[in-house]
């Protein structure tokens, strides 16, 4: 009967070890998530606009238009479009904050 009382204790032992290596397991993996969304939070704005802009490949024409395609490939445009994305996404999550504190703060 000592054997099944020792063996019960290692199951609990051995399950309580797995509790907390997945409990770590988990708190890094939350850790990651905060790290990945505060990532995607920081540069939504200027991945949004880079995926709209128009890449040029391989010497092809953008769009075709060849005053619209110089006027596309202008460094400085895309980086004041990336700016003007970047403080529109933190204008606009700013809002979606308020909106979601006053609907669910009821």
């Amino acid at each position: 009967m000592t054997k099944r009382s020792t063996k019960g204790a290692r199951s609990v032992h051995a399950l309580d070890q797995d509790i907390r290596r997945l409990r770590n397991k988990a708190r890094l993996l939350e850790e990651q998530i905060d790290v990945n969304f505060t990532y995607l939070q920081q540069h939504s704005g200027s991945m949004f606009v880079r995926s709209l802009l128009p890449r040029k490949i391989e010497g092809e024409a953008m769009t075709g238009i060849q005053l619209l395609d110089t006027f596309l490939q202008n460094e400085r445009l895309q980086g004041v479009l990336l700016r003007l994305a970047d403080r529109i996404a933190v204008k606009l999550g700013d809002g979606l904050n308020w909106v979601i504190d006053r609907v669910f703060k009821k």
